[in-house]
C-alpha cells in the first residue's frame, strides 16, 4: 500500500514537471514580442562592444634568453677573485649581494625602467637597407599617429608631435618637448611589452610584445634586448673598467718614462766610449739602476693590466638566445559582430527570466 503511494507521488510530480514545461513553452508563445525585442538588444549590445573594443590587427612575437650574471665568485675564476677582492671589486670575495640590481624581482623593474626604454628608443636601427633612430620608426609604423596623437570630437590632431623628427642625442640632452613625446612613447611601449619567465623554477625568460606592425613588433624586441643586454654588462663591468682605465693609464706612463730611459742609457754609453770624466761611469750605473727599476715596474704592470683584462671577460655576463623572434609572427584579427549570436543569447535569457519572474509574481498576487 505504501509502495502504490509512492509510485502515485512520483507519477504526480513527474506529471508537474511536464506541465510546467509546457507553460513555460505557452509563455514564451505569448510573450515571443517581448523575447524578440531582448534578442535584438542582446545583439545591438554586442555589436556596440565590438565597436568599442575594436583594434587593428594586432602582431605577436616573443624571444626566450638566458642570462648568466658572470659574477667572479662562480668556478673557474681561480687567482682573479683575489685580484678583484685587492682592487675593491664587488664579489671578488665573499657571498652574493642582496641589494644586487638585476637579483630576484628587480631584473623586471629595470627591463621596464625609462632609462632602459630611452636607451632602445634611441638605438639606431637598419630597416629595408636604410638606417634610422628607432623612435623615428616607431612613430612612423604604429597606430600612436592615429590613436595617442590623432585626436577625437574635442581635440585637433597633434601635428607637432606627429611631424617631429628626433636626431642621435644623449637621453640627458632631451628638450622638454621631446620628453613629452618620449613620456607618451614609453607608456604605450610599456603597455605593449612583457617580460615573464618560461618556468618558475628556471632562469630562461620570455620577452614578448604585440603591435599592430608585424615588423615594428620583431625589431622592437631585438632592439630593446639587445639595449639590454649591453646596459647589464656596463653596469657588471663598470668598477672593473674604471680600474682598467687606470691600470692601462700607468701602464702607458711607464711605458714613456722606459722610453726615456732607454735613450739616456744608450747615449750614455755611446758617450763613454771615450769619456775622459771620471764620473762618467757613475752616471751610467745611476741610469741601469734606474732603468731596471722601471722595467720591473713596467712588466709588473703590464701582468695587472692582463690580469684585469681577463677579469673583465670573467665578469662579462653571457646572454644565451634560446628562440629568437622570427616571421611570420602570430596575427589576431578583430571584427565586428563575432560576439552576435552570444548577445542575442544574452538577451533572450535575460527576457525570459524577466518574463517567468513577472508571471510568478503576478499569480502570486493574484
Amino acid at each position: 500500500m505504501a509502495e502504490t503511494q509512492i509510485i502515485q507521488e512520483e507519477q504526480i510530480s513527474t506529471k508537474d514537471l511536464f506541465q510546467k514545461i509546457i507553460n513555460v513553452f505557452k509563455l514564451i508563445g505569448s510573450e515571443w514580442k517581448l523575447l524578440l525585442i531582448g534578442i535584438a538588444v542582446g545583439t545591438l549590445v554586442s555589436i556596440l562592444m565590438d565597436l568599442n573594443n575594436f583594434k587593428e590587427s594586432q602582431f605577436y612575437g616573443e624571444i626566450q634568453f638566458n642570462l648568466e650574471s658572470g659574477n667572479p665568485n662562480q668556478g673557474g675564476m681561480g687567482g682573479f677573485a683575489g685580484l678583484a677582492s685587492a682592487f675593491g671589486v664587488p664579489g671578488g670575495m665573499g657571498g652574493a649581494q642582496s641589494n644586487d640590481l638585476f637579483s630576484g624581482g628587480n631584473f623586471g623593474l629595470v627591463i621596464a625602467s625609462k632609462t632602459l626604454y630611452e636607451k632602445a628608443l634611441m638605438k639606431e636601427v637598419v630597416i629595408g637597407g636604410r638606417k634610422n633612430l628607432f623612435i623615428n620608426y616607431y612613430k612612423d609604423s604604429s597606430d600612436i599617429k592615429r590613436k595617442e596623437w590623432g585626436g577625437d570630437m574635442f581635440h585637433e590632431p597633434n601635428k607637432a608631435a606627429i611631424n617631429f623628427r628626433f636626431v642621435p642625442k644623449s637621453p640627458e640632452q632631451f628638450t622638454k618637448i621631446e620628453n613629452e613625446l618620449v613620456a607618451t612613447i614609453y607608456e604605450k611601449l610599456l603597455k605593449q611589452t612583457e617580460l615573464k619567465p618560461l618556468d618558475k623554477n628556471g632562469s630562461i625568460m620570455i620577452l614578448s610584445a604585440t603591435t599592430n606592425n608585424e615588423m615594428l613588433t620583431k625589431v622592437w624586441l631585438e632592439t630593446l634586448l639587445k639595449t639590454l643586454e649591453e646596459f647589464y654588462i656596463d653596469v657588471r663591468t663598470k668598477k672593473t673598467k674604471e680600474i682598467y682605465d687606470i691600470q692601462v693609464a700607468r701602464l702607458n706612463e711607464l711605458q714613456g718614462k722606459l722610453n726615456s730611459t732607454d735613450r739616456q742609457l744608450a747615449i750614455t754609453t755611446f758617450q763613454n766610449m771615450n769619456a775622459v770624466d771620471p764620473t762618467a761611469p757613475m752616471r751610467q750605473q745611476q741610469l741601469n739602476r734606474n732603468n731596471t727599476f722601471i722595467s720591473n715596474q713596467f712588466y709588473t704592470q703590464m701582468a695587472t693590466v692582463e690580469n684585469l683584462r681577463m677579469l673583465l671577460i670573467h665578469q662579462t655576463p653571457l646572454f644565451t638566445l634560446l628562440q629568437p623572434v622570427r616571421l611570420p609572427l602570430l596575427r589576431k584579427d578583430y571584427t565586428i559582430g563575432g560576439s552576435t549570436k552570444l548577445g542575442a543569447f544574452l538577451g533572450f535569457f535575460v527576457c525570459l527570466v524577466f518574463i517567468i519572474v513577472r508571471k510568478t509574481y503576478q499569480e502570486l498576487v493574484s
